[in-house]
């Protein structure tokens, strides 16, 4: 069984030029550089190199023959358009976020006064901004030592500051 498995794809590689979407139904007469036309704004990028795409398919045996299919035809689409909004709204939500983990942090820090009066303004919307998200991470983390020390708000900044990372748009090299 594990000589099966150790000896290489002898075959050839089963990975077959996949057309785009736009392009599956035409004739292949139509599919002539420039008598292509794609909606205002989008632009067919040139298919990657074929000898990379042939290496990948046979050192897997061909298993990746369907996955890199999609992508070649993903690929000729041109998402340009669709970036500033996108990016727009990510960084909305980086800024949303890091001004709720400012709010948070002065909840968690006026949680630790007894005396201060909840039940009036602007205490009041602080804790029904804060006690909302605190409560979904005290079921992911409870209370230890008996309910004395409550770590939920440490998994709350860990879960915004992951959010954060993902959301940040990373710089291009």
């Amino acid at each position: 069984m594990n000589a099966l498995l150790a000896s290489p794809c002898t075959g050839p590689p089963l990975l077959r030029p996949f057309p785009s979407p736009a392009t599956r139904f035409l004739p292949a007469k139509t599919l002539a550089p420039g008598s292509l036309r794609l909606p205002r704004g989008l632009r067919a990028s040139p298919p990657p190199p074929r000898a990379a795409a042939q290496v990948a398919a046979s050192a897997v045996g061909g298993l990746l023959a369907p996955l890199s299919a999609l992508e070649v035809g993903l690929r000729s689409i041109n998402l340009a358009p669709l970036r500033p909004p996108i990016a727009a709204a990510m960084s909305a939500a980086v800024r949303w976020l890091g001004v709720y983990r400012e709010v948070l942090l002065v909840g968690v820090l006026f949680s630790w006064f007894p005396n201060i009066p909840w039940d009036r303004q602007p205490f009041s919307a602080l804790r029904d901004l804060c006690d909302p998200f605190l409560a979904l991470c005290r079921e992911v983390m409870p209370p230890v030592f008996g309910r004395k020390l409550d770590l939920s708000p440490l998994v709350a900044f860990m879960a915004i500051d992951i959010l954060i990372m993902i959301l940040r748009p990373q710089p291009r090299m």
